[in-house]
Protein backbone atom coordinates (compact mmCIF):
# COMPACT_ATOMS: atom_id res chain seq x y z
CA UNK A 1 0.00 0.00 0.00
CA UNK A 2 1.33 3.41 -0.91
CA UNK A 3 0.98 5.87 1.94
CA UNK A 4 0.52 9.59 1.52
CA UNK A 5 3.46 11.17 3.31
CA UNK A 6 1.20 14.00 4.44
CA UNK A 7 -1.23 11.65 6.19
CA UNK A 8 -0.66 9.63 9.35
CA UNK A 9 -0.17 5.97 8.46
CA UNK A 10 -2.77 4.69 10.92
CA UNK A 11 -5.33 7.16 9.52
CA UNK A 12 -4.59 6.13 5.93
CA UNK A 13 -4.94 2.43 6.75
CA UNK A 14 -8.21 3.03 8.62
CA UNK A 15 -9.70 5.00 5.70
CA UNK A 16 -8.60 2.34 3.24
CA UNK A 17 -10.11 -0.45 5.34
CA UNK A 18 -13.44 1.38 5.67
CA UNK A 19 -13.49 1.93 1.89
CA UNK A 20 -12.70 -1.78 1.43
CA UNK A 21 -15.64 -2.83 3.65
CA UNK A 22 -18.06 -0.40 2.02
CA UNK A 23 -17.08 -1.37 -1.52
CA UNK A 24 -17.54 -5.06 -0.79
CA UNK A 25 -20.57 -4.50 1.44
CA UNK A 26 -19.17 -6.77 4.09
CA UNK A 27 -18.82 -6.66 7.86
CA UNK A 28 -15.62 -6.50 9.84
CA UNK A 29 -14.22 -9.97 10.51
CA UNK A 30 -10.89 -11.77 10.70
CA UNK A 31 -11.46 -13.01 7.13
CA UNK A 32 -12.19 -9.47 5.89
CA UNK A 33 -9.10 -8.13 7.61
CA UNK A 34 -6.92 -10.85 6.13
CA UNK A 35 -8.30 -10.19 2.64
CA UNK A 36 -7.71 -6.45 3.02
CA UNK A 37 -4.13 -6.89 4.19
CA UNK A 38 -3.32 -9.09 1.20
CA UNK A 39 -5.10 -6.80 -1.26
CA UNK A 40 -3.49 -3.61 0.05
CA UNK A 41 -0.14 -5.12 1.06
CA UNK A 42 -0.56 -4.06 4.69
CA UNK A 43 1.09 -5.92 7.54
CA UNK A 44 -1.74 -7.46 9.65
CA UNK A 45 -0.23 -6.07 12.86
CA UNK A 46 -0.66 -2.54 11.51
CA UNK A 47 -4.39 -3.16 11.07
CA UNK A 48 -5.03 -5.05 14.29
CA UNK A 49 -3.13 -2.49 16.37
CA UNK A 50 -4.67 0.46 14.55
CA UNK A 51 -6.12 2.95 17.09
CA UNK A 52 -9.24 3.31 14.91
CA UNK A 53 -9.98 -0.40 14.53
CA UNK A 54 -12.27 -0.60 17.55
CA UNK A 55 -14.49 2.11 16.11
CA UNK A 56 -14.51 0.45 12.71
CA UNK A 57 -15.31 -2.93 14.24
CA UNK A 58 -18.22 -1.39 16.12
CA UNK A 59 -19.54 0.43 13.06
CA UNK A 60 -19.26 -2.61 10.82
CA UNK A 61 -20.35 -5.24 13.34
CA UNK A 62 -22.31 -8.11 11.83
CA UNK A 63 -25.09 -7.56 14.35
CA UNK A 64 -26.04 -5.51 17.39
CA UNK A 65 -23.60 -6.30 20.15
CA UNK A 66 -23.00 -5.45 23.77
CA UNK A 67 -19.53 -4.13 23.01
CA UNK A 68 -20.98 -1.41 20.78
CA UNK A 69 -23.47 -0.23 23.39
CA UNK A 70 -21.00 -0.60 26.26
CA UNK A 71 -18.65 1.88 24.63
CA UNK A 72 -21.32 4.59 24.65
CA UNK A 73 -21.44 7.26 27.31
CA UNK A 74 -24.67 7.41 29.34
CA UNK A 75 -25.69 10.49 27.33
CA UNK A 76 -25.03 8.69 24.04
CA UNK A 77 -27.01 5.66 25.15
CA UNK A 78 -29.96 7.75 26.29
CA UNK A 79 -30.05 9.45 22.91
CA UNK A 80 -29.75 6.09 21.11
CA UNK A 81 -32.46 4.54 23.27
CA UNK A 82 -34.80 7.50 22.77
CA UNK A 83 -34.79 7.45 18.98
CA UNK A 84 -34.23 3.78 18.19
CA UNK A 85 -36.35 2.16 20.91
CA UNK A 86 -38.43 4.57 22.97
CA UNK A 87 -39.66 6.34 19.82
CA UNK A 88 -39.17 3.42 17.41
CA UNK A 89 -42.78 3.64 16.23
CA UNK A 90 -41.96 7.08 14.85
CA UNK A 91 -38.29 7.13 13.86
CA UNK A 92 -36.97 3.59 13.75
CA UNK A 93 -38.14 0.05 13.28
CA UNK A 94 -41.62 -0.46 14.80
CA UNK A 95 -40.68 -3.95 15.98
CA UNK A 96 -38.10 -2.36 18.28
CA UNK A 97 -40.76 -0.35 20.11
CA UNK A 98 -41.04 -1.23 23.78
CA UNK A 99 -44.10 -3.30 24.61
CA UNK A 100 -45.97 -4.50 27.67
CA UNK A 101 -47.92 -7.70 27.07
CA UNK A 102 -47.87 -6.88 23.37
CA UNK A 103 -49.06 -3.30 23.82
CA UNK A 104 -46.81 -0.49 22.60
CA UNK A 105 -45.70 1.47 25.65
CA UNK A 106 -43.80 4.74 25.39
CA UNK A 107 -42.05 4.44 28.75
CA UNK A 108 -38.53 3.37 29.58
CA UNK A 109 -38.17 0.00 31.37
CA UNK A 110 -36.35 1.77 34.22
CA UNK A 111 -39.25 4.17 34.75
CA UNK A 112 -41.77 1.31 34.59
CA UNK A 113 -39.90 -0.45 37.36
CA UNK A 114 -39.88 2.76 39.40
CA UNK A 115 -43.61 3.16 38.81
CA UNK A 116 -44.44 -0.31 40.11
CA UNK A 117 -42.46 0.48 43.26
CA UNK A 118 -44.26 3.81 43.62
CA UNK A 119 -47.70 2.27 43.11
CA UNK A 120 -47.05 -0.49 45.61
CA UNK A 121 -45.72 1.96 48.18
CA UNK A 122 -48.46 4.60 47.84
CA UNK A 123 -51.38 2.36 46.78
CA UNK A 124 -53.29 5.04 44.86
CA UNK A 125 -57.04 4.85 44.41
CA UNK A 126 -56.55 6.40 40.99
CA UNK A 127 -53.60 6.66 38.61
CA UNK A 128 -54.49 9.79 36.68
CA UNK A 129 -52.76 9.55 33.30
CA UNK A 130 -52.59 12.82 31.36
CA UNK A 131 -51.86 11.75 27.78
CA UNK A 132 -52.39 8.10 26.81
CA UNK A 133 -51.33 7.78 23.13
CA UNK A 134 -51.54 4.04 22.31
CA UNK A 135 -52.82 3.08 25.74
CA UNK A 136 -50.00 0.64 26.49
CA UNK A 137 -49.00 2.47 29.66
CA UNK A 138 -52.62 2.38 30.84
CA UNK A 139 -52.57 -1.40 30.54
CA UNK A 140 -49.27 -1.53 32.43
CA UNK A 141 -50.57 0.63 35.28
CA UNK A 142 -53.81 -1.37 35.43
CA UNK A 143 -51.86 -4.63 35.62
CA UNK A 144 -49.77 -3.36 38.51
CA UNK A 145 -52.92 -2.16 40.29
CA UNK A 146 -54.42 -5.60 39.72
CA UNK A 147 -51.40 -7.19 41.37
CA UNK A 148 -51.66 -4.74 44.26
CA UNK A 149 -55.37 -5.51 44.43
CA UNK A 150 -56.52 -1.91 44.50
CA UNK A 151 -57.01 1.14 42.29
CA UNK A 152 -57.96 2.16 38.78
CA UNK A 153 -56.56 4.13 35.85
CA UNK A 154 -58.21 7.31 34.60
CA UNK A 155 -56.67 8.31 31.29
CA UNK A 156 -57.20 11.64 29.56
CA UNK A 157 -56.27 12.58 26.02
CA UNK A 158 -57.45 15.27 23.64
CA UNK A 159 -57.99 12.44 21.12
CA UNK A 160 -58.33 8.71 21.65
CA UNK A 161 -57.86 7.95 17.95
CA UNK A 162 -54.45 6.39 18.58
CA UNK A 163 -55.69 3.86 21.13
CA UNK A 164 -54.88 0.29 20.15
CA UNK A 165 -57.09 -1.48 22.65
CA UNK A 166 -60.55 -1.20 24.15
CA UNK A 167 -60.83 -1.15 27.94
CA UNK A 168 -62.78 -4.06 29.38
CA UNK A 169 -66.19 -3.12 30.70
CA UNK A 170 -65.96 -3.06 34.47
CA UNK A 171 -62.17 -3.20 34.31
CA UNK A 172 -59.59 -0.92 35.87
CA UNK A 173 -59.22 1.52 32.94
CA UNK A 174 -61.47 4.47 32.07
CA UNK A 175 -60.71 7.03 29.37
CA UNK A 176 -61.92 10.60 28.99
CA UNK A 177 -61.52 12.28 25.61
CA UNK A 178 -61.01 16.03 25.66
CA UNK A 179 -58.66 18.88 26.50
CA UNK A 180 -57.12 18.37 29.92
CA UNK A 181 -57.31 22.14 30.40
CA UNK A 182 -61.02 22.40 29.71
CA UNK A 183 -63.50 22.99 32.52
CA UNK A 184 -65.60 20.04 31.36
CA UNK A 185 -62.73 17.54 31.79
CA UNK A 186 -61.54 19.17 35.00
CA UNK A 187 -65.03 18.94 36.52
CA UNK A 188 -65.29 15.25 35.60
CA UNK A 189 -61.87 14.51 37.08
CA UNK A 190 -62.86 16.39 40.22
CA UNK A 191 -66.01 14.29 40.48
CA UNK A 192 -64.07 11.05 40.14
CA UNK A 193 -60.99 11.97 42.20
CA UNK A 194 -62.32 14.17 45.00
CA UNK A 195 -61.15 12.84 48.35
CA UNK A 196 -59.18 9.98 46.82
CA UNK A 197 -55.51 9.06 46.85
CA UNK A 198 -54.33 10.10 43.37
CA UNK A 199 -51.04 9.49 41.58
CA UNK A 200 -50.73 11.87 38.60
CA UNK A 201 -48.52 10.92 35.66
CA UNK A 202 -48.37 13.70 33.07
CA UNK A 203 -47.28 12.72 29.57
CA UNK A 204 -49.27 14.87 27.15
CA UNK A 205 -48.13 17.93 25.17
CA UNK A 206 -44.53 18.62 26.27
CA UNK A 207 -44.47 22.35 25.58
CA UNK A 208 -43.56 24.22 28.75
CA UNK A 209 -46.68 26.35 29.16
CA UNK A 210 -49.00 23.39 28.58
CA UNK A 211 -47.14 21.23 31.11
CA UNK A 212 -47.12 24.07 33.64
CA UNK A 213 -50.86 24.64 33.17
CA UNK A 214 -51.54 20.95 33.83
CA UNK A 215 -49.43 20.92 36.98
CA UNK A 216 -51.27 23.94 38.30
CA UNK A 217 -54.65 22.36 37.54
CA UNK A 218 -54.07 18.78 38.62
CA UNK A 219 -51.50 18.94 41.43
CA UNK A 220 -54.35 19.72 43.85
CA UNK A 221 -55.55 16.14 43.51
CA UNK A 222 -52.31 14.85 45.02
CA UNK A 223 -52.43 14.26 48.76
CA UNK A 224 -49.47 14.82 51.12
CA UNK A 225 -46.92 12.09 50.53
CA UNK A 226 -48.30 11.51 47.04
CA UNK A 227 -46.68 12.17 43.67
CA UNK A 228 -47.16 14.23 40.55
CA UNK A 229 -44.79 12.90 37.89
CA UNK A 230 -43.79 15.28 35.10
CA UNK A 231 -42.63 12.87 32.40
CA UNK A 232 -39.87 13.36 29.83
CA UNK A 233 -37.96 16.08 31.66
CA UNK A 234 -34.95 14.52 29.93
CA UNK A 235 -36.17 16.29 26.77
CA UNK A 236 -34.89 19.61 28.09
CA UNK A 237 -31.54 18.17 29.13
CA UNK A 238 -30.91 16.31 25.86
CA UNK A 239 -32.60 18.62 23.36
CA UNK A 240 -34.88 15.88 22.07
CA UNK A 241 -37.36 16.71 19.32
CA UNK A 242 -39.84 18.35 19.55
CA UNK A 243 -38.71 20.26 22.64
CA UNK A 244 -35.22 21.68 22.11
CA UNK A 245 -35.32 24.06 25.05
CA UNK A 246 -38.35 24.94 27.15
CA UNK A 247 -40.23 21.75 27.96
CA UNK A 248 -41.33 19.56 30.89
CA UNK A 249 -38.28 20.23 33.08
CA UNK A 250 -38.60 23.99 32.68
CA UNK A 251 -42.28 23.68 33.61
CA UNK A 252 -41.52 21.58 36.70
CA UNK A 253 -38.93 24.08 37.88
CA UNK A 254 -41.28 27.01 37.28
CA UNK A 255 -43.98 25.28 39.31
CA UNK A 256 -41.63 24.53 42.20
CA UNK A 257 -40.51 28.17 42.19
CA UNK A 258 -44.09 29.31 42.77
CA UNK A 259 -45.30 26.45 44.99
CA UNK A 260 -43.40 25.27 48.04
CA UNK A 261 -45.85 22.46 48.69
CA UNK A 262 -43.92 20.04 46.46
CA UNK A 263 -40.33 18.84 46.36
CA UNK A 264 -38.27 16.78 43.90
CA UNK A 265 -37.74 13.14 44.81
CA UNK A 266 -34.54 12.21 42.97
CA UNK A 267 -34.29 8.77 44.54
CA UNK A 268 -36.54 6.89 42.14
CA UNK A 269 -35.26 8.15 38.78
CA UNK A 270 -31.62 8.13 39.89
CA UNK A 271 -31.99 4.67 41.40
CA UNK A 272 -32.19 3.06 37.96
CA UNK A 273 -30.20 5.73 36.06
CA UNK A 274 -31.94 5.38 32.67
CA UNK A 275 -34.96 7.49 33.62
CA UNK A 276 -36.62 9.72 31.05
CA UNK A 277 -37.92 11.92 33.87
CA UNK A 278 -34.99 13.18 35.97
CA UNK A 279 -36.20 15.79 38.48
CA UNK A 280 -39.74 15.03 37.33
CA UNK A 281 -40.94 12.98 40.32
CA UNK A 282 -42.57 15.71 42.40
CA UNK A 283 -43.65 14.65 45.89
CA UNK A 284 -46.19 16.63 47.85
CA UNK A 285 -44.75 17.54 51.23
CA UNK A 286 -46.19 16.04 54.38
CA UNK A 287 -47.49 12.55 54.88
CA UNK A 288 -45.30 9.48 54.61
CA UNK A 289 -42.12 9.63 52.51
Amino acid sequence: MKFDEGTATDHAIAKAYVAFLVKRRCDDSHAARAEFCVAEDVAPKLLYSNPHIAGIASLFAAQTNVERVAEMTVREYLRYHYYYIHQAYKYGIPEMQQTWRGHHIIKSPADCWAYQELIFATKPDIVLELGVMFGGASVFFADILELVGHGEVLGIDISLANLRHKPKKGGRITYLEGDSGSQKILDEVDRRCRGKNVLVIADSDHEKEHVLKEIRLYSRFVKPGGYYVVEDTLNDLMGFHPVPNEGPLAAARAFLAENDGFEIDRRLPEKYLMSLSPEGFLRRKGGKA
